[in-house]
């Protein structure tokens, strides 16, 4: 079983990394060709992740986020997941580029880092912190989406803007598309996130006998969590839309990313379970 776990982690950054080549070919040349195996690649790889994530859980009878490098794999899986669902939706795959850039780059690191399989930590093995932890994955994942569609939208404003009327406008949805799609998952993921933030504190007073704690990942996502929430429902009564929304969104989504990378690397948290 772990030699087949060793094979699939070097398959699935193979397989995302081809699903983005015809991506790109699917952007540049707008054939349906190269969109529709971008998007079949996308499907296999999707398939391959879910049951290399499946199976390693049930070998080793635990759930697979011992590290940053599980971590790194599991946001991959959710953003392929959530983004294959939206192209298959709204029948619009030139968007695909921008995701799963991000998809191969996530599963590159942890395919490339990973450090052996398995772990001793009881707290993995139960059922209700795996819930936690993909609901909040899941609100993670919806948030790296609608940063990567704040990004077009700061990039098809900025042709509008000098009149230069390139491949980026032609290939990309409408500002006003980009935009609605960008707040729906921002709306998706702040939800999601917030559920798995309450039930990780509901789990840490069942463990450690008190609510709050001063881990510097719970924090971190506390306090973005409350951010996102106050600002999306600002500016949703207050109708503040566009260009400054976007940046907002953009920057906001890269700074809790590198807030919690370096927290999760460099500063004493019990959410280190290897």
């Amino acid at each position: 079983m772990t030699i087949f776990l060793q094979a699939v982690n070097v398959l699935l950054p193979l397989l995302y990394g081809l699903s983005l080549i015809f991506y790109v070919s699917h952007f540049n040349t707008k054939k349906p060709k190269y969109g529709t195996w971008a998007s079949s690649i996308l499907l296999i790889g999707i398939i391959t992740h879910a049951v290399y994530i499946v199976g390693k859980g049930l070998y080793f009878q635990y759930f697979p986020i011992s590290n940053t490098s599980e971590s790194f794999s599991m946001l991959a899986l959710n953003i392929a997941v959530l983004y294959y669902i939206v192209e298959r939706t709204n029948k619009e795959g030139a968007t695909g580029l921008f995701f799963l850039s991000i998809v191969f780059l996530f599963q590159l690191v942890a395919s490339m880092f990973i450090n052996g399989f398995g772990t001793s930590n009881e707290l993995l093995s139960n059922p209700m912190f795996g819930f936690h932890v993909t609901l909040t994955l899941l609100g993670i994942s919806a948030l790296a989406i609608a940063a990567l569609y704040a990004l077009m939208y700061l990039m098809l404003a900025k042709e509008i803007k000098r009149h230069h009327f390139g491949v980026i406008y032609d290939r990309l949805p409408t500002l006003e598309t980009v935009e609605k799609m960008g707040m729906f998952a921002t709306g998706f993921g702040i939800i999601f996130l917030g559920i798995g933030v309450f039930l990780g504190h509901l789990w840490a007073y069942k463990i450690l006998g008190y609510f709050f704690t001063s881990d510097p990942k719970i924090v971190i996502t506390d306090i973005a969590w409350m951010i996102y929430a106050i600002g999306w429902i600002v500016s949703w009564k207050l109708g503040l839309r566009g260009l400054r929304m976007s940046l907002i969104t953009f920057w906001g989504f890269l700074v809790l990313f590198i807030s919690i990378v370096v927290f999760s690397m460099f500063l004493q948290t019990f959410h280190r379970f290897s």
